[in-house]
């Protein structure tokens, strides 16, 4: 009823706009086996539905609604582009933080984001301003935004804190397929006196528990820096991303930290795609999606690794250390199916030494 008394408000408001309807439904499969927990599964990872719409060039809007998981709303916004390089977004949206953090879900090269992801928040209510510059070869962006609440914990009268995040990318692009991509963000969070926690699940949604964890509380401050780059030479990918979060306290500032590394490379000759305007990873163009026949064709091919590490220890918090291996397959048999395949390897080594290794599918499904 939600859904749809706003998409009636929006559909009334934006007369005139072209619009459109889709989706997707995530569906995975998993088994863990290990020290700390060893179980398998099946869930529906996500079933999400939205409505797009376009008014002339200035205005487009968005609302995403998911039947799974904790935050029933995701993008709900209106954009104002009043210039080719400037945009105002005012909604339930991303902060602008991390390249892995803003590359949507459909497009990541794993099932599952890295350990820093740990240090992340969902959508919130806010307002954010980008700008981009590009000059020949060279392309730049630059957003700030404030943010409070999520959509969700408005809706439900729950507290959260007030956050001002911004993000600055550079990205010298000598052709599609031939990119260097650099990044910093950063930002402030302010508490009144709430208990925040941090945990890592062992590369799984199904995983039961923490692996890892620490809670402070009464926070009243967290600051967040991050520093990312991504390179793409034909076929042949890199991405990483440092993160450093500081949670204070009435007494106390806590220091963690967190890395990942990963490599791709499509074996049918794909290249990663590249979104100026927005300084992250789309959808991939597939050469050749599946066709039967004697001349038929297969689709994509990638392969990846990727290398993750965290630290939520600090000399007055023991959470714990955690390093991840993660080696992944994707198939592409057309733009809006994918295939997905997952090995994780987790251990930690303190406050306990625990060994988890992880086996995942996953099946996409775009419309």
């Amino acid at each position: 009823m939600k859904l749809l008394i706003i998409v009636l408000t929006l559909t009334i408001f934006v007369q005139g706009a072209k619009e459109k309807i889709g989706g997707e439904i995530v569906f995975d499969k998993t088994n863990i086996t290990g020290d700390d927990c060893s179980t398998h599964g099946r869930e529906i990872r996500r079933a999400r539905l939205y409505l797009k719409g376009k008014n002339s060039s200035k205005f487009v809007y968005e609302i995403e609604y998911s039947f799974t998981g904790k935050n029933e709303w995701k993008d709900v916004y209106i954009k104002y582009n009043p210039l080719n390089n400037l945009g105002i977004e005012v909604g339930n949206i991303k902060e602008p933080i991390g390249l892995e953090n803003l590359t949507s879900s459909k497009n990541s090269t794993f099932m599952e984001h890295s350990l820093i992801d740990t240090f992340m928040q969902s959508r919130k209510l806010g307002i954010l301003i980008e700008g981009n510059y590009v000059k020949g070869e060279d392309k730049g962006t630059i957003s700030l935004g404030i943010f409070g609440k999520s959509l969700d914990k408005l809706l439900k009268k729950k507290r959260d804190g007030t956050s001002i995040i911004g993000r600055l990318t550079y990205a010298l692009i000598k052709a599609k397929d031939d990119i260097i991509h650099l990044g910093l963000s950063t930002g402030t969070t302010k508490y009144n006196h709430k208990s925040i926690k941090f945990s890592t699940n062992a590369g799984t949604h199904i995983y039961n528990g923490s692996l890892i964890k620490n809670k402070i509380k009464n926070t009243n401050k967290i600051k967040r820096f991050s520093s990312e780059v991504a390179i793409v030479k034909g076929s042949f990918s890199f991405q990483g991303e440092y993160m450093a979060t500081t949670a204070s306290d009435n007494r106390n500032n806590y220091s963690f930290n967190g890395w990942y590394g990963e490599v791709s490379w499509f074996a049918t000759g794909e290249h990663k795609k590249y979104k100026i305007k927005s300084a992250k990873f789309s959808r991939i163009k597939i050469k050749k999606p599946f066709k039967k026949g004697i001349n038929g064709y297969w689709g994509a091919l990638e392969i990846a690794s990727r290398i993750s590490k965290i630290d939520l220890s600090n000399k007055d918090k023991t959470g714990g250390e955690e390093t991840d291996l993660t080696l992944g397959i994707n198939y592409y048999p057309q733009k809006n199916i994918k295939l997905m395949a997952n090995y994780t390897f987790s251990e930690v080594n303190k406050p306990k030494a625990i060994k988890e290794k992880v086996i995942a599918v996953r099946g996409i499904y775009i419309f």
